[in-house]
């Protein structure tokens, strides 16, 4: 009788490799690659592998990070630093190239923010999968408390550093990422330099209504039940405290975190006289889907951080 198969297909990446596809015979002693997303191999030579830190957050609970430091730099001069804010709050931020498409390509954004000269950390904070139920489900009833606690912890793990030496640190972050980015931004307005919102929420009152849900329901309780916490943990109703330029990011088609967050966003920062930039991407999805709407934001990260950080 034949077997039913007679190979082993499976996505394969790590910190060399982005994801590609790989087959595994039963016969073979190894696997082998059988898709290239590279366009020349050389290309991996000049990645930068992060280095796993670990840190005490204020609370004394150790966060977990990866640091990627930049090649050939001055020890004498300070470096600028990029803090890495993975979304969904349930998520962490994978060891090397993520196989799913949007993760992959912000990783590869980060690699490149590295080899351009920049310290990048990426965070772990509490809620992360991996690390047992405590750290899981910590924030509940705490958005942007706890996990916050931990982005400024990194701040102050990147400040401290002997060598390299930080320079000025930026914030940034896609989905609850892009939250948590806004909630340090205005919580801790000395904490970061600059900031980046991808498609993150403000206001969890509005979003607790649309798209609502139970992401959000379980972890803040019902709306009306909780309407003091819902306010308090959205950065739209604190925004008299941003000090550092913010740049969002957002797609009208987005269903998951509708693009009127960001509208009510930028209404309220021109209100306020705050220093912005806005990047609004017709038809596009949460976690952008066209290669023309990647490089428009890629060249805008890239733009802000720069002129805020260097």
């Amino acid at each position: 009788m034949e077997p039913y198969a007679s190979a082993l297909l499976f996505l394969h990446a790590d910190t060399r490799r982005p994801p590609d596809i790989w087959v595994q015979r039963p016969q073979d002693d190894e696997a082998r690659q059988v898709s290239r997303s590279w366009a020349e191999d050389r290309l991996e030579e000049h990645l930068l592998i992060p280095e796993v830190v670990r840190f005490p957050s204020s609370d004394g609970r150790l966060v977990v990070a990866q640091l990627t430091v930049p090649r050939d730099i001055d020890s004498d001069d300070p470096v600028p630093a990029v803090v890495w804010v993975h979304g969904g709050g349930i998520r962490q931020n994978r060891y090397g190239w993520h196989p799913r498409r949007a993760y992959a390509i912000l990783y590869g954004l980060n690699q490149y923010l590295a080899q351009q000269g920049y310290m990048v950390l990426a965070v772990d904070y509490r809620g992360s999968i991996g690390y047992g139920r405590d750290f899981r489900v910590a924030p509940h009833l705490d958005l942007g408390g706890g996990d916050l606690d931990d982005l400024l912890a990194a701040a102050r793990y990147l400040k401290n550093l002997n060598q390299p030496r930080a320079g000025k640190v930026g914030i940034w972050g896609i989905s609850y990422g892009g939250y948590l980015t806004l909630q340090a931004l205005v919580q801790a307005p000395s904490a970061f330099d600059a900031g980046i919102d991808v498609a993150g929420v403000v206001d969890w009152e509005e979003w607790a209504h649309d798209p609502g849900g139970l992401w959000i329901r379980g972890r803040m309780g019902d709306v009306l039940e909780n309407t003091d916490l819902y306010r308090e943990r959205s950065p739209l109703h604190h925004l008299e405290r941003l000090a550092a330029p913010v740049l969002v990011l957002h797609g009208t088609a987005d269903q998951a975190v509708p693009v009127l967050q960001s509208f009510r966003l930028v209404d309220a920062l021109v209100r306020a006289g705050k220093r912005f930039d806005v990047g609004i991407y017709p038809g596009e999805t949460h976690a952008f889907t066209y290669r023309s709407t990647w490089r428009d934001a890629m060249a805008r990260v890239e733009r802000f951080f720069a002129e805020t950080l260097r």
